[in-house]
């Protein structure tokens, strides 16, 4: 990890460990530098004695070495510089994103090489990983902004919610007008949600259509079992009519006299006839 530097001379002072940074230890490095920042330990773009003394503590606690303050302030200069030098490259540049998945900024191959032509030291990062971009940029892309930007957007929002001005503002790294719910173009957490938008939306805009057919499928569904309800009631209602009227009548003794009478059975035989019918006798009818 660290390699001590042999004085030239007996009277030379031993210089102190170089330290060979690593990835893993420049996440404990910012991981521990944004906790500072979010307890309020960092003014203006400047940290604190207090920030740097929890920093090393912290860094000595998780990567076990006796760091010193020279080795965490060089560490985050160097990472500074290095962000600042993207960060600058492709401030107010359209169709770049950081992925962190790669590491690199991405573009379609026509972006980048308009780019090059414009930019040819720019040859560099479109290969160079830059790790950590994202953690970086929460850290120091504040600091690149000066005068009266240095207020960051959610800032200038807030400051012009209370005024009860508008909402719009001028992005200073895009240089052009846009709401307070647009976001940075160089932030790499909407960067990373929004390298595929258009794809995105396409693919919500077919979720909810896929969605809409379902519900027309269900409520489609629905009516044909209702109407199928209906119609099984009609035909229920309408065989209780027919068994109704496909069971023999019973007529009661006065109505088969009635009836007797009514086709015209003569007087001398209708008692008869009228027995006959009752009784259920096994006999001819009286001619």
């Amino acid at each position: 990890m660290a390699k001590k530097a042999r004085g030239s001379n007996e009277g030379d002072q031993p210089k102190k460990d170089t330290v060979k940074w690593t990835d893993h230890m420049d996440v404990v490095l910012l991981d521990a530098l944004l906790e500072q920042q979010v307890n309020g330990n960092c003014v203006d773009g400047t940290f604190t004695s207090t920030a740097y003394n929890n920093v090393l503590k912290v860094c000595r606690e998780e990567l076990k070495y006796p760091f010193d303050k020279d080795h965490s302030k060089n560490r985050i200069k160097t990472l500074k510089n290095h962000f600042n030098t993207c960060h600058d490259l492709f401030k107010g540049l359209s169709g770049f994103a950081w992925s962190s998945t790669t590491k690199v900024f991405e573009a379609e191959p026509e972006v980048w090489n308009a780019l090059l032509e414009a930019k040819p030291h720019a040859k560099k990062w479109r290969y160079t990983k830059i790790q950590n971009y994202d953690k970086l940029y929460d850290l120091f892309a504040k600091d690149r902004v000066t005068g009266e930007g240095a207020m960051s957007t959610k800032e200038k929002v807030q400051q012009w919610e209370k005024e009860g001005s508008s909402s719009q503002f001028i992005d200073v790294d895009r240089q052009e007008e846009v709401t307070s719910e647009s976001p940075d173009p160089l932030n790499p957490q909407f960067n990373s949600q929004s390298g595929n938008t258009t794809k995105n939306l396409k693919r919500k805009a077919s979720t909810m259509d896929s969605r809409d057919k379902q519900v027309e499928m269900i409520q489609s569904s629905i009516n044909n079992v209702a109407e199928a309800i209906r119609e099984g009631n009609t035909i229920a209602e309408k065989g209780v009519e027919v068994l109704q009227k496909a069971q023999p009548r019973i007529y009661s003794e006065e109505e088969i006299y009635a009836e007797l009478l009514k086709i015209g059975v003569p007087d001398s035989i209708v008692l008869e006839a009228f027995l006959f019918l009752v009784n259920g006798a096994q006999k001819s009818c009286p001619k």
